[in-house]
């Protein structure tokens, strides 16, 4: 299918989701992704690709290991800031 506008293309709405994910900004993605930002709030609105938690591996997980990892990251965001 040939699309006119590469806002609608599948691969960039991936990319939209994968940008969020790893903390890019609305303008930074529209930026890089050549697309109006108007269309990455859209997308984002959507929202049905985005999760920030690994469902899968999260189930694999006893709960106390589930709960001391969480920690650990906040520790490291924190630091971070």
């Amino acid at each position: 299918m040939n699309y006119s506008y590469q806002g609608r293309l599948p691969e960039v709405k991936q990319q939209i989701a994968e940008m969020a994910l790893n903390g890019s900004g609305i303008r930074d993605t529209a930026r890089v992704l050549k697309i109006s930002p108007s269309t990455v709030i859209e997308e984002l609105k959507k929202g049905s690709d985005l999760k920030a938690v690994n469902e899968a591996r999260l189930s694999e997980l006893e709960p106390h290991q589930t709960i001391s990892n969480l920690c650990q990251w906040e520790d490291i965001e924190a630091e971070a800031d």
